[in-house]
């Protein structure tokens, strides 16, 4: 379970302070597909940020399976982490290797080993349907391609959250589709998912919860 209690959180721009989250509270429950809805600085980024640890709150609390985020020291944040997956808009492939070898550095960088690698591999490119781009280099897949070895990549140490930032921006509507069937074959896994999107199709798929940051905001400014 995740929860927010109470969070509040702002930035200072040369325009002043810009409030995004204001006593925010929400439970996301084991699980749950959840969409982050909202325009360009809604808080959609800055939401999966503080989940990530990589920004905090100026107050409240958020609890992550029971652990309270602002207990978890600086040396304790790459442990944290290695239960969460994350799929960035921009890919951040490393150019010169092969999917492969991808996402052999991505098991070897959160404490895995290169003697499970491979059974581990071939089991995630297989459960996603892209078991033949395992030679192939970032710079030889369409952005489509390049997003499905990020999914890849983000689920290959079993995570229990995978957070989702804007996964089809860049791409056509057939790649964008075939993504979220492949987000819903992960979930289908147990796994939470929080996606932040401005895609309103792929927002409203049945047995997602929508949380709209808008309309939060909005609320903000009146309170």
């Amino acid at each position: 379970m995740i929860r927010f209690s109470h969070v509040t959180r702002e930035y200072v721009t040369e325009d002043g302070r810009v409030l995004v989250y204001r006593d925010f509270s929400e439970v996301i429950e084991d699980g749950e597909f959840v969409v982050l809805m909202g325009k360009s600085g809604s808080g959609k980024t800055t939401m999966l940020r503080m989940l990530l640890k990589e920004i905090e709150p100026q107050s409240g609390e958020i609890i992550v399976d029971g652990k309270h985020l602002s207990e978890i020291s600086r040396n304790q944040i790459p442990y944290y982490r290695r239960g969460i997956g994350v799929v960035f808009q921009d890919f951040r492939l490393i150019p010169d290797l092969t999917v492969y070898d991808n996402l052999v550095a991505a098991i070897l960088a959160t404490g895995g080993t290169s003697r499970d690698a491979e059974a581990k591999i071939t089991n995630v490119l297989t459960m996603l349907g892209i078991d033949r781009f395992h030679k192939r280099f970032p710079k030889e897949m369409s952005g489509g391609e390049q997003q499905k070895v990020c999914l890849a990549r983000a689920v290959i140490n079993n995570p229990k959250i995978l957070l989702v930032d804007e996964p089809t921006g860049n791409l056509d509507p057939v790649s964008s589709a075939e993504i979220i069937r492949l987000l819903e074959i992960i979930h289908d896994q147990g796994v939470t998912i929080i996606m932040a999107t401005h895609d309103r199709l792929a927002a409203q798929a049945k047995g997602r919860r929508i949380i709209d940051l808008d309309e939060l905001n909005k609320n903000n400014k009146e309170s």
